[in-house]
């Protein structure tokens, strides 16, 4: 078979702090498909760049045809990441995204301007580079309002602001920090709610529910947090179809997403935000689901297309 042929290159997270045992997950997966693993960290890589390249784990060189991590990371190994990544790309090898999705996906700015290109409904959000600009913009938008740093997960850099001169210092504090924050439209019909789908190949296969009586993000952060399936949803189609579109505006074949939408009596279903590193667990747990199973398939799917092609 195939598979048995293909070699991936597993770079564990170097920073396992919310996800701690998602590369073991990730590898079972894989290994169920009869695929050759080599799982190393960070810090043994490295890639020479000439004429071609040249990757080396441990000064030792080594061959691939796909590269993989799953995760956020701390900034710095995050960018050391992308280096070896956007290397792997360009020379052939199969990533979990482009550099250039993978650069959409982290950033929250960038995401609401493909949404916008693709007219996908999002909460309306403004982006302004100084004190003075943001000051004028905030006549556009209520007293409360979402502060929110444009790169960020987990719901950090995200708070709900009261008033205007809160919005005011929560910026000031982003620009300060040389962080770039928005202000976005509060939803306020939905608060500690949010429907999560996650989207494989780009065609969605599971939708939960976040519950939170606490905490407005609803992100698993409070002792109230739960999740629940809506599998049997009378809208579930509904769900899939606007998370489709929304990984459609960012990447025709997105690998995964998930997509956090905003179920509103007032606005409608609504975008937040397609996370590059979705939780997998939760969603399997409470669905049933084989989603590690079919999210490894996927990832196989594009590593053996990527060869046919070569061949």
């Amino acid at each position: 078979m195939l598979n048995e042929n293909s070699i991936i290159l597993y770079m564990k997270n170097p920073d396992p702090i919310f996800y701690g045992m998602m590369d073991d997950l990730v590898i079972q997966c894989l290994k169920k498909d009869n695929v050759k693993i080599i799982v190393t960290d960070l810090e043994e890589l490295s890639v020479i760049i000439g004429s071609e390249f040249i990757f080396l784990r441990n000064g030792e060189q080594i061959q691939f045809d796909a590269f993989l991590g799953y995760g956020y990371m701390a900034p710095k190994h995050y960018m050391d990441y992308m280096y070896f990544n956007f290397a792997a790309f360009s020379a052939g090898k199969v990533t979990l995204y482009s550099p250039q999705t993978e650069h959409v996906l982290q950033n929250k700015l960038l995401q609401y301007a493909k949404f916008s290109e693709g007219q996908v409904p999002f909460p309306r959000c403004s982006a302004s580079f100084s004190v003075q600009q943001f000051k004028k913009n905030l006549s556009q938008f209520e007293n409360k309002a979402i502060m929110k740093e444009v790169v960020g997960y987990e719901g950090t850099g995200v708070k709900l602001s009261s008033n205007k001169i809160q919005s005011t210092e929560i910026f000031c504090k982003s620009l300060w920090n040389g962080e770039q924050a928005i202000i976005q439209d509060f939803v306020g019909d939905s608060v500690g709610r949010s429907i999560r789908v996650l989207v494989i190949g780009g065609k969605a296969v599971s939708v939960t529910e976040f519950q939170d009586n606490i905490d407005f993000k609803s992100n698993g952060y409070s002792d109230d947090f739960k999740i629940e399936s809506k599998m049997d949803s009378k809208k579930k189609e509904e769900y899939f179809r606007l998370a489709e579109k929304a990984c459609l505006a960012i990447d025709s074949n997105l690998t995964i997403g998930g997509v956090d939408i905003i179920d509103s009596e007032k606005n409608g279903l609504v975008v937040l935000e397609i996370n590059q590193w979705p939780e997998i667990t939760f969603s399997e747990d409470v669905t049933g689901l084989p989603l590690f199973e079919i999210f490894g398939q996927e990832f196989i799917r594009k590593i053996q297309q990527n060869n046919n092609v070569r061949l």
